[in-house]
């Protein structure tokens, strides 16, 4: 995704909010003409916002609501094109082809739709309630919060805040991977929460990687001070860690091999970091590093990284060690790379590569 068609995404949702300034409509009207897709769906939000229950009394009821607004939707997507100049040639069937642009229209309508009849009079007040960002695998994206902070987050991640983000706290949610590099607030420590690991900064520039499949929660930090808050989910217990810039802290979300740490009964690892050149953060300018990396745990970082799903039948073949760098291979030539270290033969379907000696 190219940053212009990320400020689309932006203004987009900053339209559907009621949250666009003129100056940025101004500005997307302008990036709509050389994006089509995006262009379309803007027309289709525009149809079913047309559509509210305020407008026509009538639409109280839920179901003539949906209805009507699907009405819309449809008369938007099956609107005629205009005329294109005549061809000679054979008449053939007219199919509709629905690009992902017209599933994320769809998507959206739905939840627009749904919303007013859920809550009822709260409405106002309950669609403020949390705002997601979310990145396919295979792709990476930076973006600026409310408070300051910037952001990069990585492929198949997550990252959630609610509307009184800036406000009265700075919490975010994280499920995979984020850079933060925050905006200083004394009087409102900014915390990322995973689901074993929290960091609470003041100002500072950390990396977490907290993807539920990996089993392991990461936290790098580069500059500032951060605390950590290290939970056992099995018996609830908490842990607060002080860590300072250039060190690094895995934790076990799962029970595993290896000496456990005394108080989280989870495996529990310190180590360092050079700050002004560190492989944890290579991802932000699209360099996928790993040093002395089991397979099995590069094979989930590969699949994040190309949009694929690797296969691995063979077990032995999944502790094997790699070390290495992509940056523009593709994933035919991140794994020819890897055969150089450690024979290996793989067949690829669609996205399914599977992999074995």
């Amino acid at each position: 995704m190219t940053a212009e068609q990320q400020r689309i995404d932006i203004l987009l949702a900053r339209h559907m909010a009621g949250e666009i300034t003129p100056a940025e409509r101004e500005e997307l009207q302008q990036l709509l003409k050389g994006h089509a897709d995006a262009a379309f769906m803007m027309e289709v939000l525009n149809a079913v916002q047309t559509v509210t229950p305020g407008r026509d009394p009538e639409l109280a009821d839920p179901g003539k609501w949906a209805e009507r607004s699907w009405s819309s939707l449809e008369a938007a997507m099956n609107a005629p094109a205009a005329p294109a100049a005549p061809k000679e040639a054979a008449p053939v069937a007219k199919v509709r082809r629905w690009r992902p642009w017209y599933y994320a229209a769809a998507a959206a309508i739905a939840v627009a739709v749904a919303i007013p009849f859920l809550f009822g009079d709260k409405a106002d007040v309950q669609q403020e309630a949390q705002r997601n960002i979310v990145i396919a695998k295979g792709e990476r994206s930076s973006l600026g919060l409310p408070d300051g902070t910037k952001v990069w987050v990585n492929g198949g991640s997550k990252l959630s805040y609610g509307e009184a983000f800036g406000h009265s706290n700075r919490e975010v949610y994280l499920e995979g991977e984020a850079c933060f590099e925050v905006a200083p607030d004394e009087k409102r420590p900014f915390v990322v929460r995973t689901g074993n690991m929290d960091v609470l900064v003041l100002g500072t520039r950390f990396n977490v990687k907290a993807y539920p499949e990996d089993g392991q929660a990461q936290a790098v930090l580069l500059s500032g001070k951060v605390k950590l808050t290290l939970r056992n989910t099995a018996g609830g217990q908490e842990k607060d860690l002080l860590i300072a810039p250039g060190q690094k802290v895995t934790l076990g979300t799962v029970a595993g091999e290896g000496v456990a740490d005394s108080e989280l009964q989870l495996p529990l690892e310190v180590g360092a970091v050079n700050p002004a050149d560190c492989d944890e953060i290579a991802w932000i300018n699209d360099r996928l590093v790993f040093r002395d990396v089991p397979f099995r745990s590069l094979a989930r970082d590969m699949e994040r990284w190309y949009n694929v799903k690797i296969h691995l039948e063979d077990a032995a073949l999944g502790k094997e060690l790699f070390s290495g760098v992509f940056d523009k291979q593709d994933i035919n030539e991140a794994l020819k790379a890897l055969q150089i270290a450690t024979p290996f033969t793989y067949t690829r379907n669609g996205a399914d590569v599977y992999i074995r000696r």
